[in-house]
This record gives C-alpha cells, structure tokens and sequence, in this order.
C-alpha cells in the first residue's frame, strides 16, 4: 500500500474517532453527525482551505436560523409548510449543482428536512438543534484541518485534477433528477409524522452521493446497496458487541477499527473498494445513532435504526434507477 493511502487511512481513523468519542464522553446533541462530517472532511484528498470553510460555517448558522423562523410561522399551515419543504430541498439542490459541492448540499438538505420536521415535534428541540448543528460542523471542520497538518496530504495528481474538471452535465436536469427523488420521499415522511431525524440525515447525505455520480443506472444502485449494507452489517456487529461490553472504550475502539478496516477496503484494488466510504457513513450513522440517540429517539435499537435506514435507502436508490431509466443524464447543451 502506498505511503499516501496509509496516511489518508490513518488521518480517517483518528479523526473520526476522536470526535466521535469526545461526542459520546461530553454527550453533545448529534454528535453522531459531527463525526459524519468529519470523515466527508477527511475522505477528500486534501484539507479544505480556511476561507472556504469559514464561509461553510457562516453558510449554515444562518441557514438554521432562517429554516427555523420559516418553519415555526408556516407550521400552523400543513400545505403551504409543505410546499415550503419542497421549494427548501430543489433550492438546495440548486446550489450543490452550482459547485458548492456535495458537503455543503447536505447541510442544505439538512435546513429544509431536519429543522422543519423537529419543529413540528418541538420548537425548543428544534433550537437545539439550530445551535448544534454548526457547532458540530465547525468541531468536525477544526478536528480535520488539524488532522490534515499532522498528517499532510500529497498534492492532488493531475490526472484527479482532470477528473475533476472532465465532469459536463445538465444542470437543470440533475435538480430535476434529484428533486424526482427527494421530494415524494420527504412529502411522505412529513406527512406520515414520522420523526427519525437521523433517517433524514441519511437520505440528505444519499441524495448528495447519488447526484455527484454521472448516471444512477443498474452498477451505482448496486454499489450503493453493497455500501449500505456493508455498513449496515458493521454496526449491527458493532452494537452487539458494545452490548456483551457496555464500557466507554467498547465504542471508541470499535470505530477505530471500522475506520481502519473500511478505510483500508476503499484503497483496496477490488471492485468492493468504492463502496467503503459510504459504508463508513452509514456505519456511523446507524451505530452512533443507536448508542446516542437524540429527541424521542431513546432506546432506540440498532436493528431498528438498520430497519429504518435500509427502507430509506432502498426507496431512494429504486427511485433513482426508475428516474434515470425515464430521464438519464445528458451533457450540457452549449450554444452553437
């Protein structure tokens, strides 16, 4: 293995869990998502520069804040709350298409889903959650960078520079695309009164992953579902043993390790490698959300949470084949 993919293994297996377990030691809210963003942070080749990040950080307190206000004036009003809701989420992904970029999209999806549904359980836990989802991001942002100076990156290569550059796509038809999927799934989900924040969190973050991908065609959707219940499978072995272990160490170590061992499976030259970074979110997301749940969410077991997270998922990827197989990826349509 290169010297390049062990650094970029190790920066991901400390950082996420030092944050993860400084989440469960201080018992912050959603720390769970704190630890999330801190492994998008540091699955990208290299640290995101300052500037950037601090307008991230501005970015999403003020987001929070207006999705609140909105939120509690337009509660009392389920339709208009809920054409609110939608108008939120193809607003979102508007601005990730525009080059934002997938993190900054999901904290987006966050403000129009997350925020609107706890308002309507509790304004006062929707506060909350105002507050602590920038301080989760910023902590996650901070532990990152930090991580990145410790252990440097190497320069991105030229050929992952052209990558990045050779994307071309529609625009207005990737909103369309990802509005098809997004918005039934949230119309339903408010409309149901379900309250699983973290599900919401999961297909924000779907969502996001999903759409940076050139098609949504049969090998994504099966990359995807490989991740996620690869993931799944993780937690599900990871709650158990922090059952027969109910210690504090029995979760740090158990993140470490899933880091480590996902971590090294995406670096591996095997076509089950793609699907690691996802599996390391979904991970988190299932597994931190059974051992710290937030809200209502209490006792919440973690084949409950691997329940509610696979339908979430496995509506999100059904919807996205049948969207692609009607209304596929084009190139962008440049004037003559």
């Amino acid at each position: 293995m290169r010297t390049e993919d062990r650094n970029s293994i190790l920066r991901l297996a400390v950082g996420v869990t030092g944050v993860f377990s400084l989440g469960l030691f201080l018992g912050w809210p959603l720390a769970v998502v704190g630890a999330v963003f801190t492994a998008l942070f540091l699955q990208a080749p290299a640290a995101l520069p300052m500037a950037a990040f601090g307008k991230l950080f501005v970015f999403s307190i003020g987001l929070m804040f207006i999705s609140f206000l909105v939120s509690s004036i337009f509660a009392p009003y389920p339709v208009v709350f809920l054409i609110l809701v939608a108008i939120g989420i193809i607003l979102s992904f508007t601005w990730s298409v525009s080059g934002a970029g997938v993190l900054p999209g999901v904290i987006a999806l966050m403000g129009a889903l997350m925020i609107p549904n706890l308002v309507l359980q509790s304004q006062d836990l929707a506060l909350v959650l105002v507050f602590w989802i920038p301080l989760n991001l910023f902590f996650a942002g901070f532990v990152s960078t930090l991580m990145f100076v410790i252990i440097p990156a190497e320069p991105p290569s030229d050929a992952q520079k052209k990558a990045e550059a050779a994307q071309d796509f529609d625009p207005h038809r990737r909103i369309f695309r990802m509005a098809l999927v997004t918005v039934p799934f949230a119309l339903a989900f408010f409309v149901s009164g379900a309250s699983a924040l973290l599900v919401l969190f999961f297909v924000a973050l779907l969502s996001q992953q999903l759409a940076a991908m050139p098609s949504a065609g049969k090998t994504v959707a099966i990359a995807m579902l490989t991740a996620n219940l690869l993931g799944a499978a993780v937690s599900i072995l990871c709650y158990e043993v922090n059952v027969i272990a109910p210690v504090f160490l029995t979760p740090v170590l158990l993140c470490f390790f899933f880091c480590v061992t996902l971590g090294a499976l995406g670096k591996a030259q095997i076509p089950l490698a793609a699907a690691a970074g996802s599996a390391i979110t979904t991970a988190l997301i299932v597994y931190g959300g059974s051992i710290a749940p937030f809200s209502d969410e209490a006792d919440v077991k973690s084949i409950t949470r691997v329940l509610q997270v696979a339908s979430a998922a496995t509506f999100v990827i059904v919807a996205y084949i049948v969207v692609d197989e009607f209304w596929p990826e084009r190139r962008r349509q440049n004037p003559a």
